[in-house]
């Protein structure tokens, strides 16, 4: 894989969502490259020093993607530990300014230092999250793998709240980044998405004045059950 030193696309006028790979930290999302395109409005990697390779097959469409500027890729001038995620660091922030203030941003990561930048776009009325390949990350607490794990994701209303239960400190803000939030769990059904905010709104979960969301924590975990 080559450096990539064209500069990012700029089209603010997009609602999209962006997705940052710390290729670094997950090299076996190259595998997955080419159903990310798809998924994405634009796709950005960092890395290193990874040794991850693409086939040969892959080339001609690929390029296709990196001429349009939807697929972005940089290789740190200075290999190190923490490189790569200094790469997603500032081209989130880059990207933020650029596009529409509703795009939705997530950032395919092992690394927890990472919710930093996650928090930092929230901060900013941003909808944004990291997913980690790593299963068992992604519950930061005993009770939270419990829930996790006792729901099985029976249910579409029980994965979202289950993803409000273990990121309590970090929920949607704002009615507009809740939507995408929610959008963006449930990618391949949009119908679900709107059941999910409406179930949530009628069951008292959640509350909306003036574009900012409250919850209710108590009627979570009641949908939990």
């Amino acid at each position: 894989m080559t450096e990539d030193n064209h500069s990012i696309n700029q089209n603010d006028d997009e609602i999209g969502r962006v997705l940052l790979i710390d290729l670094e930290n997950c090299p076996d999302q190259i595998s997955q490259l080419q159903e990310k395109l798809e998924q994405f409005s634009q796709v950005v990697i960092c890395y290193a020093q990874t040794g991850a390779k693409i086939p040969l097959d892959w080339l001609i469409p690929l390029s296709a993607t990196v001429i349009s500027n939807k697929l972005k890729i940089f290789k740190m001038t200075n290999g190190g530990k923490n490189a790569a995620d200094f790469g997603i660091c500032f081209f989130a922030g880059v990207l933020m300014q650029q596009l529409h203030k509703e795009t939705h941003f997530e950032i395919i990561s092992n690394d927890t230092d990472l919710d930093h930048v996650v928090n930092l776009l929230r901060s900013q009325g941003r909808s944004a999250e990291r997913i980690s390949t790593k299963k068992e990350e992604n519950k930061t607490s005993t009770v939270t793998k419990t829930i996790v794990e006792s729901t099985d994701f029976v249910s579409p209303i029980k994965t979202y709240c289950t993803y409000l239960v273990t990121y309590s400190q970090n929920r949607p803000a704002k009615k507009d980044t809740l939507i995408n939030s929610i959008r963006s769990k449930f990618k391949e059904s949009p119908q679900t998405a709107v059941e999910v905010l409406k179930l949530l709104t009628t069951r008292g979960a959640i509350s909306i004045s003036d574009n900012k969301v409250s919850y209710n924590d108590h009627k979570i975990n009641e949908l939990l059950k």
